[in-house]
């Protein structure tokens, strides 16, 4: 039987076990990785553990009563507010994920689960809890969010199709671009299979490739490909197919593997491509007839393409000459030169043209004419060098001919120099030959005229008249004699003697020298109206008419003769005409009317030198003009002469 000592020894070892077990509790409290926290059934804080206020960022003492409130996130404290009101009238279990900011700003996720705390009687006093640090778990979550968002972002906004398939072909998933580009939309292509839409020709050829896929043997299929849309229209398309293995799941019905396909439509890449082809073919088709040789050159500064005429012009066959191979047709004593010039122009991106000799067919080496000019693409990338090349030997061969003419034409301006001098030297002496013998002829000239006249004058009553005749022959044959002098004086200085041009009334001029001539009373001259007026020179002019004038008057056969004188307009030149009534001459010697000292009566007879004539005709041809007769015996002669209408000074 226990005594009261039992009892009261009984109860002292109870009391030092919960001693013990409280004491447990709090070392475990207080060294948990779980925030720990009380309240009562109203949510007032009665305690908390150190965790709970390193999760919260706040004290024990501070978290007392409602004080924990100021640790939750402000946007949270609605949500716990809900909850609390939700669950506190039942005394029920709560879970719930919300977030502490601390005073730094430090954002902590934690899960908070609280139970209902009860006496023994069950009666409820308030809860007791737990809170668990999240924000790992969170943040992960977060970041899955945003990847899974990026993804769908990049799926449906890519420039290319993109489409997930079942291992047996069946659309899983599609992007907007790629129902663009083969026509359908997405629940249309959702309702079928790869192979449905796939163009028959190709069938076989995919068939293959997915199954190297399904085995391993290949991990990605990419082929550029012909598809017909939906609408019939003929695409072309860039596809790319690869495996994805997925990782073990917990539901297996799952498929375990699936395709991607990532289609690009490349339709205009491929109408670019063609007609760069086509262009390119163009290119080479006229090139090749071409008829100059032609080559071009990459950005490296190799040779990559030569036309036909270049390769029939060295025979050689395109492998030989690509690259550097050209060079070995080039002259050795021009291939340095030459590079030198094409590597010079390719640093600076410029034009150039050279000469130098290429080696033909035949062995022979020819010049030629090379012109190189940069290309560039539309926007302005370097792409190298396009030439062109001509074979300029007959004309190098005309510049050598022309340089030795030229040499000679030096040597003979040489010459020439000095002939003129002579000839300036020896026309000095024949002016003052010219000067002496006219002073020094005409002087004796005089003396016996005027020695006849006195010897007449002094005999005048015992000289018979025969003698008085033969007095006036001598006379007369001085006159002739100094007309001969004063004649052939003019005639040596016609083109020797500068005259300065000056404007030319050519009806005034005609006028004067009429007037000058005194023609008989019964004598008729008409100038035919609209004579011009032009920049000349005048005593030449003066001149060619006097004489012209004269000789019609001194030959007429009678002293009632007429003489006209007409002109017309040729252009750069006037063709004057002199034309009398008087015998004309004969056909025969009208060629010899125009040399020095030919005349076609007998001296005898009529007083004439035979100098005036020639002295016309070597007045209009050195101004530049001709002179011809025209005329009938027993019809009157006319004499054309053509002036020019404007003279070199």
């Amino acid at each position: 039987m226990k005594t009261a000592f039992d009892h009261i020894n009984q109860h002292g070892l109870s009391e030092q076990i919960l001693q013990e077990n409280v004491c447990c509790y709090v070392n475990l409290d207080q060294m948990s990785s779980v925030g720990i926290f009380r309240t009562d059934l109203s949510g007032n804080c009665l305690y908390v553990n150190q965790r709970w206020s390193e999760l919260s960022g706040i004290s024990f003492t501070k978290a007392l009563g409602q004080g924990w409130r100021t640790a939750i996130h402000p946007d949270d404290l609605d949500l716990i507010d809900t909850e609390i009101r939700r669950t506190l009238p039942d005394v029920r279990p709560f879970r719930y994920e919300f977030r502490f900011q601390h005073p730094n700003g430090r954002i902590i996720w934690v899960l908070s689960q609280a139970e209902a705390e009860t006496k023994p009687n069950g009666e409820a006093i308030g809860y007791i809890g737990t809170v668990v640090d999240i924000t790992e778990y969170r943040q992960s979550e977060q970041a899955l969010k945003a990847s899974e968002e990026k993804f769908r972002a990049t799926f449906e906004q890519a420039a290319v199709g993109i489409a997930h398939l079942t291992v047996d072909g069946r659309y899983l998933r599609v992007n907007q671009k790629l129902c663009e580009i083969l026509g359908y939309s997405q629940e249309e292509l959702l309702g079928l299979t790869f192979g449905e839409i796939i163009h028959p020709d190709n069938w076989e050829t995919d068939l293959n490739y997915i199954r190297q896929l399904l085995t391993g043997e290949i991990e990605t299929y990419s082929q550029q490909k012909c598809h017909i849309r939906k609408d019939g229209l003929p695409i072309w398309i860039n596809l790319k197919i690869s495996l994805l293995q997925q990782e073990a799941t917990k539901q297996p019905q799952l498929e375990a593997e699936y395709f991607i396909a990532v289609v690009e439509d490349i339709s205009t890449h491929k109408q670019v491509e063609q007609a760069l082809q086509e262009s390119e073919e163009r290119f080479h088709t006229m090139a090749d007839t071409a008829p100059v040789m032609i080559w071009m050159s990459g950005i490296d500064k190799f040779c990559n393409y030569f036309n036909r005429v270049w390769l029939e012009f060295t025979g050689r066959t395109m492998e030989q000459e690509l690259g550097n191979g050209w060079a070995e047709g080039v002259h050795p004593e021009d291939l340095e030169r030459y590079l030198k010039t094409y590597c010079t122009a390719f640093d600076a991106r410029q034009p150039f043209t050279m000469e130098y000799r290429m080696r033909r067919y035949d062995g022979e080496y020819r010049w030629v004419l090379d012109i190189g000019t940069p290309r560039f693409t539309a926007n302005g990338s370097f792409t190298g060098y396009i030439g062109s090349c001509i074979d300029i030997s007959d004309r190098k061969l005309t510049e050598l001919t022309l340089q030795q003419r030229a040499e000679e034409l030096a040597r003979s301006n040489t010459i020439l120099a000095q002939t003129t001098a002579m000839l300036q030297k020896r026309n000095q002496e024949l002016d003052q030959f010219a000067y002496v013998a006219s002073h020094d002829l005409k002087a004796p000239l005089r003396a016996i005229a005027s020695l006849s006249e006195w010897l007449e004058e002094d005999l005048a009553d015992q000289l018979p008249p025969e003698n008085q005749h033969q007095m006036q022959l001598l006379r007369g044959r001085v006159r002739r004699m100094e007309a001969l002098i004063n004649g052939l004086l003019e005639y040596s200085r016609i083109g020797r003697i500068h005259t300065e041009l000056s404007l030319v009334n050519v009806g005034q001029l005609l006028q004067e020298v009429i007037d000058s001539l005194q023609p008989p009373p019964t004598f008729s001259i008409e100038i035919a109206p609209g004579m011009p007026t032009l920049i000349t020179k005048r005593i030449p002019l003066q001149q060619v008419f006097a004489n012209l004038i004269e000789n019609a008057i001194k030959h007429h056969s009678r002293v009632d003769g007429r003489v006209k004188i007409s002109l017309q307009d040729e252009g750069s030149y006037y063709k004057f005409a002199v034309a009398d009534d008087g015998p004309g001459i004969a056909p025969e010697y009208h060629d010899k009317v125009f040399g020095i000292f030919q005349t076609l009566e007998a001296r005898d007879r009529k007083e004439n030198t035979g100098i005036g004539l020639a002295i016309v005709k070597k007045i209009v041809e050195t101004e530049g003009g001709t002179i011809n007769l025209d005329s009938i015996v027993g019809a009157g002669s006319t004499f054309y002469f053509v002036w020019p209408k404007q003279l070199d000074q």
